[in-house]
């Protein structure tokens, strides 16, 4: 990735902004009157690599949720896009919300124009609305940690709130993980902040699969969950599958 030499925001139509950092700041009337959006971003210090711009944001995992009864499927094949979990029954509970779902099932990116379903989606921080939506069944979820360094995939996109929402911003270039709410997607509360509850569920959308290698963590709700965990870990390293992943009772993760 080459260094910004300019801290300009420039576009086609003639709209200049000295030092923003942050493109949410611009009113979306101007975004939207755009045709043609080049940025020049001074973000990365001299001789800092990606993957240290990432660990600048103390981004340690990226975060799935899911139904503990779909681990052994995901631990076979991968975390799959939406629609190919379910174009391959593999999935055994959706704890997704119905309604975001269809409004998902249309949506596309505005980077590579696939349709959301295309990928797998990870939050920044998982402690968020649609986990909330979820609390009275969070016995039986599990959120997976996944290696951070898969942003840098080819064809991953990531957001800077509830990629289904309207006005949510998709970017492919991991310097502008900057113009992220990034006080607001690691509150605690959202409701303190305008557009808290989209911006909370910033994502990183992964095309079209993740491989099992990059799942390091399994955070479960409590103790209960554990046995049937590891049990299901364990059949897995029975097969040659170098499986490291720990298993950590995180209850702070959830509500």
């Amino acid at each position: 990735m080459q260094q910004a030499k300019s801290s300009k925001a420039r576009y086609s139509k003639g709209f200049i902004f000295e030092n923003c950092h942050n493109l949410n700041r611009i009113a979306i009337a101007d975004y939207r009157a755009v045709d043609t959006l080049v940025t020049s971003h001074p973000r990365m210090e001299e001789g800092m690599d990606e993957v240290e711009y990432v660990r600048k944001h103390n981004i340690k995992y990226l975060y799935h949720m899911t139904a503990i009864s779909n681990l052994r499927s995901i631990l076979q094949h991968g975390l799959l896009s939406h629609k190919e979990a379910h174009r391959l029954e593999l999935v055994m509970m959706d704890i997704s919300d119905p309604e975001v779902q269809r409004r998902r099932d249309d949506k596309k990116d505005t980077i590579y124009s696939r349709l959301l379903h295309d990928y797998v989606p990870l939050y920044f921080s998982p402690r968020n609305p649609m986990l909330y939506r979820r609390r009275e069944i969070q016995e039986n979820i599990v959120i997976l940690g996944i290696k951070p360094e898969v942003i840098f995939k080819a064809n991953t996109v990531f957001s800077d709130g509830n990629a289904a929402s309207k006005g949510t911003i998709f970017y492919n270039d991991v310097a502008m993980l900057d113009s992220l709410c990034w006080n607001i997607i690691n509150a605690l509360n959202w409701s303190d902040f305008p557009e808290g509850k989209r911006i909370k569920c910033a994502e990183v959308l992964v095309y079209p699969k993740i491989d099992v290698k990059n799942i390091v963590s399994i955070f479960c709700y409590s103790g209960n969950q554990l046995s049937t965990i590891h049990e299901t870990i364990r059949y897995f390293r029975a097969i040659p599958l170098s499986l490291t992943i720990s298993v950590q009772v995180k209850p702070e993760l959830f509500f």
